[in-house]
This record gives structure tokens, sequence and C-alpha cells, in this order.
């Protein structure tokens, strides 16, 4: 549309907009986008990119607003139904996620950005991590989305698999040297001294190390999208109330989740920083020029994107801890993988690029909420199965079919039926409980109706077993080799699954 029809100051918009996107400028590209769209004659694509810059700042509903605004002008633009499932489902709204997703799919079934977004739907909302490594099957081996095709298909395979875990290990860590590195990106902005693929930093041995820089109060950083109600939280905020008298407590936030929880985190920071749509280039290099001491990744294979930006070791001091730490990362930048004797014992060692950190007494406290509720007086004999549906693999669902009596399935994602699929395929249904809590409180209160817990393999409960034993619930567990595979190590020898 030349100048003359459109206007000089709209162009001027879209130009702007457009390389405000480029320079992941969001803000900046939705201020663009939006002035845009009020001048005739309307563009479809305008729309759309105003959708992309408000999904990125966590702006759902003025995403779907502008997408569907852009389909009325052009039903053919695929990359808005994209744009609509993906908020879709930062909204919650799990079905029409699922329904923008496939719309994609009936234009062109070969689609692979909605073929990627759906097996991530499929794994970790519907729980069926076998649908979602079909789903990316064609994509694997293709120049532009095979990584993400490979991600899925290792990530589902901790699930549920056919090979061994030391095959899969393996895998993994075969995956991170490849597809994982920053490499030669980074050393724009790393000077010459910089360890990366020259020597490694010493661990800090004893409490009177201090950080090089010769500050009191070191810089102490963590990295997550999980700052929210979840096992980051409830795993580790006893550590870092403790770390935030003596530290300056960095956040990056990665996440787009504003709960009670997450304002519990901004509260002990000393700076925060929300960092959700940076790429791993531009990621490691705000992380370098935050001038951090130590930094905590909380996020692991929840959060790919990051730990590529940490492959370039930004802190001269880096450790995994809770938070997507079902594997190693199989990085060579980091100084300690944080466990401890029942987790990742010393033993295992071989299964880690990280060095490892044992903890005496455990890797990680429970902090329970202040609505945990007391054990029930009365408790149920039926056994409870208290987890994400994607952890209910093949394996596990063979050994319930042969213990009897029913069965009482408790996540709220049972609420889809694409979710209770995997079960019925394998318990009668008129043996089968499913309970959907409506929050977290709930699903306390449900769980600890029961007298015993199922715990289910090879990826284990992590968070939800130990709240099954704070309120008083047996956990009956089988431990593995991986370190999602023993979560209930320390007490499997009083388990008879152990």
């Amino acid at each position: 549309m030349s100048e003359n029809h459109r206007g000089p100051d709209t162009e001027a918009l879209l130009r702007a907009g457009q390389q405000a996107m480029a320079d992941g400028a969001w803000e900046r590209g939705l201020a663009n986008f939006a002035q845009a769209v009020q001048h005739p004659p309307h563009n479809a694509g305008a729309w759309h990119n105003l959708g992309v810059c408000a999904l990125a700042l966590g702006q759902s509903e003025v995403a779907l607003d502008a997408c569907r605004r852009a389909l009325v002008l052009s039903p053919s633009l695929w990359q808005s139904h994209l744009v609509m499932g993906k908020a879709h489902k930062l909204l919650g709204d799990m079905t029409q996620a699922d329904e923008s997703f496939k719309a994609v799919l009936r234009g062109d079934p070969h689609n692979a950005p909605a073929r990627v977004a759906l097996a991530d739907l499929y794994m970790n909302t519907f729980g069926q991590p076998l649908t979602a490594v079909a789903l990316v099957k064609p994509l694997l081996g293709s120049d532009e989305h095979g990584e993400d095709a490979e991600l899925t298909t290792l990530m589902a395979g901790l699930y549920d698999r056919d090979t061994s875990a030391e095959v899969h290990n393996q895998a993994v860590m075969d995956f991170s040297a490849r597809s994982l590195q920053l490499g030669a990106q980074a050393l724009k902005f790393l000077p010459e001294h910089h360890p990366m693929g020259r020597s490694r930093l010493p661990l800090p041995s004893d409490a009177s190390w201090r950080p090089s820089s010769g500050r009191l109060r070191p810089r102490v950083a963590m990295i997550s999208p999980l700052l929210c109600a979840s096992p980051v939280y409830f795993l580790t905020l006893a550590a870092w109330k403790q770390l935030a008298r003596g530290c300056e407590l960095v956040v990056f936030n990665r996440g787009h989740q504003n709960d009670w929880a997450n304002a519990i985190f901004r509260g002990l920071a000393h700076e925060w920083h929300d960092v959700q749509e940076m790429d791993a280039l531009a990621l490691a290099e705000r992380l370098y020029r935050a001038d951090l001491d130590v930094l905590y990744d909380l996020g692991g294979w929840m959060d790919p994107v990051a730990l590529k930006a940490l492959s370039a070791k930004p802190a001269p001091q880096m450790f995994k801890w809770v938070g997507g730490q079902s594997v190693t990362t199989g990085l060579q930048s980091f100084d300690g993988w944080i466990g401890d004797a029942w987790q990742s014992p010393a033993h295992l060692q071989h299964f880690f690029t990280e060095p490892l950190v044992q903890i005496p007494g455990g890797y990680a406290t429970y902090t329970p909420p202040d609505y945990l509720p007391p054990p029930a007086a009365n408790k149920r004999d039926v056994p409870v199965i208290f987890s994400n549906p994607a952890k209910l693999s093949r394996a596990f669902l063979q050994h319930l079919q042969t213990l009897p009596g029913r069965k009482c399935f408790v996540h709220q994602q049972f609420k889809y039926p694409q979710a209770r699929v995997q079960v019925l395929k394998y318990l009668d249904a008129s043996l089968v409980e499913f309970v959907t809590p409506a929050n977290h409180r709930e699903a306390l209160q449900v769980l600890g109706q029961h007298r015993v817990m199922l715990d289910t393999f090879p990826y284990s409960s992590g968070l939800t077993a130990q709240e099954a034993r704070a309120v008083g619930v047996q956990v009956q567990t089988r431990v593995g080799t991986l370190f999602c595979e023993r979560h209930g190590a320390q007490w499997a020898s009083h388990s008879p699954l152990g």
C-alpha cells in the first residue's frame, strides 16, 4: 500500500513497531502498533503484530482481541491462530488453546509451529507424552524445528519411554552439547579472562568465602519461570529467606504468574528483573552485566532458553537447584548440582555433567502453606494417585491393573477429557474416581483423606510426595536412577514399592 493511501505517519509507526519487535522491545512495539491500527486502511498484519507484542508482555486478553481482528481481515493468517492458542494457554483456557492450534493444522496438517505448540499442550496439560512424541516425529531432523522436536521427545521420555535410564540420559547430554551452547556468540560481551571454555572456578567451601569484588554482601541471583506457588516456592523459600539476610538477592523472572507466592519472592528481592521474552544471547548478556557473584538456576528443562544462556557462564559461580531439575542439564558451566545422598548419591555422578553437591538431611526444605490441613481423623482405604497426568506411564498403569479395588486420581488437569484417556485405556471406569480440585488448598484437603498415596514411576512425585507426608498420608514409591526417579529415595526402604 502506498504512503498516499496509508499515510506517512502510519508507515513510520509500522516500521518502528517492526524494529521494536526485532529488538525485543515489546512495550515500544505494542505502543507503535496500537497507534497504527487506529488509522485506515485497516491492516491485518498490524493487528497480528499488536497481538504478538501483547502476548510477549503477558497481556493475553489484548492479544486475543488483536488476533481476532487480524483474522477478520485475513482469515488465512494462521499465525494469529497460533498466537491465540498461546494466549488461551496463559489464561488457563486449554480447550480453546487446543482448538486454536488445531485450526492451524486443519489448514496445513504439516505446520511445524502448530505441531510443536500442540505437543507441548498434550504433554504438559493433557498428560499425553506419547501423543506429543507422535506430533513432533515428522519434524525430527528438520533445520528449523528439529531441535524443538528432539527436545519434546527427550522430555516426554522422562515420563514414559522404552529405553534404559542410561541411554536416555546420554541422549539428553548429547542434545545439550549440540543445541544448548552459545559458544562464540557470547564472546562479544564476555571479557578475555572469562572462564567459559577455559578454567573452572572453585566451589566456595566455607562461610569465610567472599566475592572476588570485595563486596561484603554478595549478589546472589535466582532465575526461573516458576516464581509462583510451585515446587520452587515450597521447596526453596526457607533458603531464600535465610540468604536474603546477608545477600543482595537479584531475581530474574522468566514467568508471567502473579500469585501470592510471586509476591513473597518480590518482597525478598533486592532487585527484580522481568526477562520473560529475552532470547538466550540477550539473556546471557543481561545476566553478565548484572555483576553477580552466585547464580542459582530454578528453571532447568522447564526453560531451555535460559539453560542456553547459562552455557556462557554469566556468573562466576552457578548452581542447578529445584525447578525443572529432572535430569542433568548436560552443561559444563555449572559449579554444582544441589542434591543429597538419596536423591543424587555419589555413585551416580556419571549421570551428571555438574559436580554433585550433597546437602546433609536433604536437598530441599519443605515450607507448607498456611492452609495446609491437619491429617484427617478418618482416612479412606482407597489409594490416591496425586499426580500430573503426564506421569502416568504405561508401566505404572499396568502396575495399577494388578491392584484390586478402586483408585482415586486427583489433579486439576483431569477436568479435561484428554487427560483421562490414558487412565481409562488401562483401568475399568467403574473402579476409577477422578477428583478435580478447584485450587491447591482443596487438593491438599482431598489428599489428606486417604491412607496411602501410590507414587508414579519412572517419574516420581517430588513436592506432592512431601505434601502427602505432611498431611499424614503414607507414600508407596519405587526408586529409579535419574534424579526425577528418586524423589522418594529417602523413605523408599519403608515402601512396599521400594
